[in-house]
């Protein structure tokens, strides 16, 4: 479980997790190796000889119990969807599955409405892009719940000053190139070769939840994608999020996870010692859509669109350059599940510009980490970006 979840208590996930995790002992096992054969087979045939293909990875029926819609979805991408559901409707898994109050939560039970009515929800929404969309990801379930529980009946209004331009008025703006405001971000960090002279990075300061509750942080980095959260609590209570290059991992107490799907993606991405200065490397298409207001400041809006299942929404600030918003959009069965990050409070580091001030928000997790102190290429110690041994 990702530790900034993890620490807050949110429950529902860190449950629904933990059987992730606990699935992924069988998927993917490589099957015992048979005795070997008695006498050793001709030359040529050991020429025709094919390695063994790896096992496929288990299907979300396969691995879970009680799956009746999205039973093909592979077991590693089946929170994804859950995570989605959870977003599109502001609530958590509490909202459809049964808890309890020690030991595993019983999630396979269909005890609640409304994880049946989840279900038919969930084919009315394939039906829909089947029969109108050519199979196309149009609807989804964000699309009428919007963060509720309860669909809206009614049409929107907007407040007062919201009204925007009147598209004539609109089209006629002229967008500066997607790579010019891309090229302009590495000059305003501090230009490439400034960048890569930095290789490992550790920051120090403070995690505060919307809910008031803080904890001390540490971030340790190290070039080109290795690095580790520790986030301590005022009792003294320990939870670690790290990337090996590999491998993402959670540490909370005694208790070790690989992390996968989209918290694995999430540590390994947070983790990057500058964010998407690589965006052309990695997303074919690059466009800017508009021109948006983000914490008070104008910014150039970017879309970044790859072969993968992951794009991006960037905000550029238009008077500086710099990044004031990520928003990372990770294609589910049923969604794009958000994630949404700010930066600000950019100060100089050796010769580098860095965002002191660092908000995050998704589903099950809202917190703002700041930072007091950033160092950059001192000696890091590899071993702390290994996946500790330990009870599962």
């Amino acid at each position: 479980m990702h530790f900034r979840r993890s620490i807050h208590s949110v429950c529902a996930v860190a449950v629904c997790a933990a059987a992730i995790a606990l699935a992924f002992g069988a998927v993917g096992a490589a099957p015992a190796h048979a005795a070997p054969p008695q006498s050793a087979p001709a030359p040529s045939a050991q020429a025709e000889q094919k390695p063994p293909a790896p096992p496929a990875e288990k299907t979300a029926a396969e691995a879970f119990k009680n799956i009746q819609v999205l039973k093909d979805v592979p077991a590693s991408q089946f929170m994804s969807n859950m995570f989605f559901i959870s977003a599109s409707l502001g609530v958590g898994c509490d909202h459809c599955h049964v808890t309890a109050e020690h030991g595993p939560w019983p999630l396979d039970k269909d005890d609640k409405k409304e994880k049946k009515t989840a279900r038919e929800m969930m084919k009315m929404m394939m039906a829909i892009n089947t029969q109108n969309f050519d199979g196309r990801q149009e609807v989804t379930c964000a699309t009428c719940h919007n963060g509720h529980a309860d669909p809206a009946g009614f049409s929107p209004i907007r407040p007062l000053g919201e009204m925007r331009a009147e598209p004539e008025q609109a089209a006629t703006q002229t967008f500066p190139p997607a790579d010019q405001i891309l090229d302009r971000y590495i000059e305003a960090l501090g230009g490439a070769a400034a960048l890569e002279s930095v290789h490992t990075r550790v920051l120090r300061g403070s995690l505060t939840f919307e809910s008031g509750h803080t904890y001390s942080l540490e971030v340790r980095e190290k070039a080109p994608n290795l690095g580790v959260f520790i986030a301590t609590s005022a009792e003294g209570h320990t939870s670690r999020d790290g990337f090996d290059g590999e491998t993402a991992w959670n540490a909370a107490g005694a208790r070790v996870f690989p992390s996968h799907g989209l918290e694995g993606a999430r540590i390994a991405r947070d983790l990057e010692l500058f964010v998407d200065t690589d965006a052309k490397k990695h997303y074919a298409r690059r466009f800017v859509v508009g021109k948006e207001t983000v914490g008070g400041e104008d910014a150039w809006r970017l879309r970044l669109i790859g072969r993968g299942d992951v794009s991006e929404i960037l905000d550029f600030s238009a008077a500086s350059g710099l990044l004031l918003r990520r928003t990372v959009l990770t294609k589910t069965t049923l969604g794009r599940y958000a994630e949404q990050t700010d930066y600000s409070d950019y100060r100089l580091v050796d010769g580098v510009k860095l965002p002191f001030t660092v908000a995050r928000m998704e589903v099950n997790a809202r917190y703002t980490e700041k930072y007091s102190e950033i160092k950059q290429n001192l000696p890091v110690d590899e071993s702390a970006f290994h996946m500790p041994a330990g009870p599962k």
